[in-house]
């Protein structure tokens, strides 16, 4: 069958865009008249949700040709790689693929989903940062060494790739939190860094080296009037992969607003009202990291939005970094650019294999 791919897409979604049970039967609704509406013009599809809710919207096929060679390449790309999964037997199951893909898409990706996959394939193919596979140190902050370590995540979560980050004395270690990512190519090749989620992790065992850690990370906050309700682990972190970003030459950030199948529902939530505040707090709280950075690093800008362009992406472009007024997030920010090109000889760098055993335990 022609676009098979594309009719199994479909059909998934017409079932997740279908109405509720009871509320169809409060509609008068049976069967059939549930699902979402299918309209076919030429070569494009719309599909349109039954239930009447803002944060899912139309999905678009633009050209089911299209469509289907891009979701072909995806899933070659995705057979290839040792994805780690709680499903092993699925794995390979094409089904749940196509399914859970779309978990992960933006209100903007639903009218333009080849654009969408393209992109997660990229992800999916993409090896910056393969130097930082091992556990590295990026150097000295405080009495601390800054380790970072990329590490393929499970498939299903928002990115391919997680960049984790610790502060460590050798016997304890200080998580920040982890950065979800993943490095794409506009039509010119250029690599765009979309930046996902910034997920908060368990701290040390030791009270006492969370204290000092803590005080050297808060440091962030120095001279700060706007954007204050942050949390500075998040600003450090954040800091940090902005600088590995710059010695790549990555001079294009996005981070998402909202992604539809991930945070459309929540558990134990009655109402839409109820519904829609807690998504716009997750939202804000995520974004305003980026707002909070863009007062505080010169060669970090906001791009203008442009009433031309639906898009569901906060747009940022980064230059060098010359000059920082708060001492410690530029220190943190050099970290991230300077790290990992050698290891001063006078820094005693503890074992990997131990480093990963105690972050293991902490997790």
């Amino acid at each position: 069958m022609k676009n098979e791919l594309t009719e199994k897409v479909i059909m998934s979604f017409q079932k997740r865009f279908s109405m509720d049970k009871e509320e169809a039967i409060q509609n008068g609704l049976y069967s059939e008249d549930r699902k979402a509406e299918v309209t076919r013009i030429g070569k494009k599809v719309i599909i349109t949700p039954k239930r009447n809710q803002e944060y899912i919207p139309e999905f678009v096929i633009n050209d089911v040709d299209v469509f289907e060679d891009n979701l072909r390449k995806y899933l070659d790309a995705v057979r290839t790689v040792d994805i780690k999964s709680t499903k092993m037997d699925e794995r390979h199951n094409e089904k749940y693929f196509i399914f859970n893909f779309w978990k992960n898409a933006t209100m903007s990706d639903f009218q333009n989903p080849e654009k969408y996959i393209i992109r997660y394939t990229n992800f999916i193919k993409d090896d910056t940062f393969n130097q930082f596979d091992k556990l590295t140190n990026m150097g000295m902050y405080g009495n601390s060494m800054l380790m970072a370590q990329r590490e393929q995540d499970d498939y299903g979560f928002e990115t391919p790739y997680i960049m984790h980050l610790s502060l460590t004395n050798g016997k304890y270690i200080y998580n920040l939190p982890w950065v979800r990512y993943g490095i794409s190519k506009n039509k010119n090749g250029d690599k765009i860094a979309y930046i996902y989620a910034l997920q908060k992790m368990e701290p040390s065992f030791s009270e006492k080296y969370n204290e000092e850690v803590k005080k050297d990370i808060n440091k962030v906050n120095s001279g700060v009037k706007k954007y204050r309700n942050v949390t500075p682990n998040a600003i450090a972190a954040l800091a940090i992969f902005m600088g590995m970003l710059e010695a790549e030459g990555i001079t294009a950030i996005k981070a998402p607003d909202f992604l539809i199948g991930r945070y459309g529902r929540f558990v134990n939530v009655s109402t839409e009202e109820e519904t829609d505040r807690i998504q716009y707090n997750l939202t804000e709280k995520f974004l305003r990291n980026f707002l909070r950075l863009d007062e505080q690093l010169d060669n970090l800008k906001l791009e203008p939005i442009s009433l031309n362009e639906f898009n569901s992406f906060l747009c940022m472009s980064l230059g060098n970094m010359i000059d920082c007024k708060n001492p410690a997030l530029k220190q943190l920010y050099c970290l991230g650019r300077d790290g990992g090109r050698d290891i001063r000889a006078n820094e005693k760098v503890p074992e990997t294999s131990t480093l990963v055993k105690i972050s293991k335990e902490e997790r």
